[in-house]
């Protein structure tokens, strides 16, 4: 590659490339299905998402994330694609393939604050995005739908950077303002980047070494804007997360250091070895002080290695830093959910590591005479490996049931690959085959007896799903969710006091569960109690006036009370909702002349 070519040009030759073979490998994921993990509650299944209006992006908690950009981003998919999976599938790897674009252009930008010829920009920009892009762990992140949150707020993470190298070169208040403005879309998207202030400063640190000129002091007060927000985020997501967080009570704080300690290590190694990925990595694995001496050891003996290698560069530490820190938030010190790790917790922290080796790569072809094509045959190679991992982990992905088979191929003994392959079989109607995979539950557990419950529900065999029930709440700790699924098995069996009964429970507990009144509103509707089904139904519309169903609930209700005309209004309204169902009943009510 001649060197009298302008280094802009081709460090966007470079980057172009290693974007669009990301896109290219993500090509199979467009043919692919929804899966039955998240993705109904976020799309095919989500009322809120196939109504009209975009407030319920800025007011709707799903699974325990605010995420409004993210809930933008689907509505616009939805918008131009309907429950069409190509569309979301294609969004998500067009912003990967972005995400590996500014990953080259940023390794690039990096390395030219440090004096890096052409030629060893090409092989820094090229090997960052293809090392990143075509890495193993990505597929979870790029693959599955539900996790546009991921490359989402990554597409925003990337810009702030690049916009706050713009800023700490000229000085500009546009640039300040425009990092600061991507951060906020960034945290809007996913809260994995509550860390950027300390990146920001790891930065400053290396290679910007703004340090030595501003002080640090100075460097701090100019992240105070990037710290408040980040402070707001952590409060936003504690409260949107609280009934996801596991209880102290339930994993003690040295078990959350083992698990943290023990993340780390296996990031890196998943990082070096991508293979036998799996959606669920439990939290089940052996844990004791001499093993979490163990992990320390080795954490530390990394640390201690990033430090000695500072009189080569220190990069090293700062990619260390920047790996430990970016991870935090989801290392399990606050553990969110069941999983002991996660492939996609790596998207952003594996950034680092790839401009660490790229940045190794480059320098090598750019000291050693006539190194430039070994190099880029070697990354050419290392590519070529990472795709044919990718490829196969890739096609973990194509629907429910390849998903969960890898979940079981990988952990036999653990019941949550069988949980779910049994409720895909379920919603195929393929019913032997659901509760040959679920009664390979434990069953002397509440999880267990919840999910055998869940079958018989579904088969309609409410009574054996009573007795199910009775025993998960026996056995216990369960959520109210078992309280709810009792309540509406009993209504279903017949016994409505008793059905009332337990959702009246559940919102005791929890007064602004709409779920629960709707619920119960029917409950009380099937016994012949409209008076108190409208009640019910006028709280659950209060709770969520963009759910239409609720106001078809509370429009039936009204009409089995003789009010036409509140009936004719609740109908109205559901219509406008875009809810099809709605239109039969307004025409009945239209015919019989209600008062409007």
């Amino acid at each position: 590659m001649p060197d009298n070519r302008k280094p802009e040009n081709i460090i966007l030759i470079a980057a172009l490339l290693s974007a669009i073979a990301a896109f290219a490998l993500y090509l199979p994921s467009l043919g692919f299905d929804f899966v039955n993990w998240d993705d109904q509650l976020y799309v095919y299944e989500n009322p809120r998402l196939q109504g009209p209006g975009l407030k319920w992006a800025f007011t709707s908690v799903i699974l325990g994330t605010w995420v409004p950009v993210t809930f933008l981003s689907l509505s616009l998919d939805y918008a131009l694609w309907g429950l069409n999976p190509l569309g979301y599938h294609l969004t998500n790897s067009a912003l990967h393939a972005a995400n590996v674009f500014l990953v080259a252009l940023l390794a690039a930008r990096l390395a030219g604050t440090r004096g890096s010829n052409a030629k060893a920009l090409f092989i820094i920009a090229i090997s960052a995005g293809l090392l990143f892009g075509l890495h193993p762990l990505r597929v979870e992140s790029v693959a599955w739908i539900s996790e546009r949150k991921d490359v989402l707020n990554a597409f925003f993470f990337l810009l702030g950077v690049l916009s706050y190298l713009g800023y700490a070169k000229t000085k500009k208040a546009s640039s300040y303002v425009l990092t600061l403005v991507f951060f906020v879309l960034s945290l809007l998207s996913k809260p994995m980047t509550v860390t950027m202030p300390l990146v920001l400063l790891i930065l400053d640190l290396y290679p910007l070494g703004r340090h030595r000129k501003d002080g640090w002091k100075r460097l701090i007060i100019e992240k105070l804007p990037f710290i408040i927000l980040s402070l707001a985020a952590v409060l936003a997501t504690m409260w949107s997360q609280t009934m996801a967080m596991v209880p102290a009570e339930e994993l003690a704080f040295g078990s959350r250091l083992h698990i943290a300690a023990r993340g780390y290590l296996f990031y890196i190694y998943k990082t070096l070895v991508p293979v036998n990925l799996a959606p669920v990595y439990p939290r089940d694995f052996a844990m004791g002080p001499g093993l979490f001496a163990l992990y320390v050891l080795a954490l530390s003996a990394l640390t201690a290695l990033a430090i000695l290698l500072r009189r080569r560069s220190w990069a090293f530490i700062a990619v260390w830093a920047y790996f430990v820190i970016t991870l935090i938030p989801v290392i399990g010190l606050v553990q969110v959910g069941m999983q002991a790790a996660a492939d996609r917790y790596t998207y952003i922290p594996g950034m680092g590591i790839a401009v660490l080796v790229a940045a190794g790569a480059g320098r090598l072809a750019e000291r050693k005479k006539g190194a430039f094509a070994p190099v880029l045959a070697v990354i050419i190679a290392a590519s070529a490996l990472l795709s044919i991992l990718a490829l196969k982990q890739i096609s973990v992905w194509k629907d429910s049931f390849s998903l969960w088979n890898q979940q079981i191929r990988l952990f036999p003994d653990h019941p949550y690959g069988y949980v779910n392959r049994g409720n895909a079989y379920l919603v195929q109607g393929r019913l032997d085959l659901a509760m040959e995979d679920l009664g390979r539950i434990t069953p002397d557990t509440a999880s267990g007896f919840m999910n055998r419950a869940n079958a018989y529900i579904s088969l309609g065999k409410f009574d054996l799903a009573i007795e199910n029930l009775d025993r998960a709440i026996e056995l216990g700790p369960v959520s109210t969710d078992a309280y709810m699924k009792r309540g509406g098995a009993l209504v279903n069996a017949g016994r409505f006091e008793e059905g009332i009964a337990d959702l009246t429970f559940v919102l005791d507990g929890d007064p602004r569960n709409k779920d629960a009144y709707r619920a119960r509103g029917v409950a009380h509707a099937i016994s012949g109690q409209y008076g108190k089904a409208v009640e019910d139904f006028k709280n659950a519309v209060l709770l969520d006036p963009a759910d239409p169903s609720a106001h078809i609930d509370l429009g039936k209700a009204y009409m089995h009370l003789g009010d036409s005309e509140n009936s004719y209004l609740s109908m109205k309204r559901a219509h406008d909702l875009g809810d099809p169902a709605a239109s039969r009943y307004l025409k009945d009510l239209e015919a019989q002349g209600p008062g409007k």
